[in-house]
């Protein structure tokens, strides 16, 4: 028998997640009186980005012209985005680190930088899989 969760309690507790990232950030920034995670929290917010607007264009339409059987064109400009987000998560990731080892973060900022990124990162990940995964025909909201 498995356990069915109302997509309901799905997105409060997302958002619950989402807000402990943000008081994660919010505390680095407001206690060691640096501002530098909330930019950094910025990072992490739109480092899904890239992935959902190539995503988007990259399979908007039927490439018939190609002729190679891997999707050609589509999975290069999908790939793109994938690499673009990469790259904005790692200098996320590293940013802190790299102001902790220059004296700018303290330690414990930047471990509070770090895991409040992280948390708001996999909060914007499982809300756009979560709300990609739905077609027309099995929304849980009945729009």
């Amino acid at each position: 028998m498995a356990l069915k969760i109302n997509p309901l309690t799905k997105i409060i507790a997302l958002s619950s997640v989402l807000a402990t990232g943000f008081l994660l950030v919010v505390l680095a920034g407001a206690i060691y009186g640096n501002w530098f995670p909330v930019l950094i929290a910025f990072l992490y917010g739109i480092a899904h980005l890239p992935v959902l607007i190539t995503t988007h264009y990259g399979y908007q339409y039927d490439d018939y012209l190609n002729d190679s059987g891997d999707g050609g064109s589509r999975s290069d400009i999908v790939d793109f985005g994938r690499f673009t987000s990469s790259f904005l998560l790692t200098t996320a990731t590293l940013f802190p680190l790299i102001l902790s080892h220059c004296h700018v973060l303290t330690h414990v900022a930047s471990t509070l930088t770090i895991v409040g990124g992280f948390l708001i990162y996999g909060t914007v990940l499982t809300f756009t899989t979560f709300f990609d995964s739905f077609g027309e025909d099995d929304d849980p909201f009945n729009f």
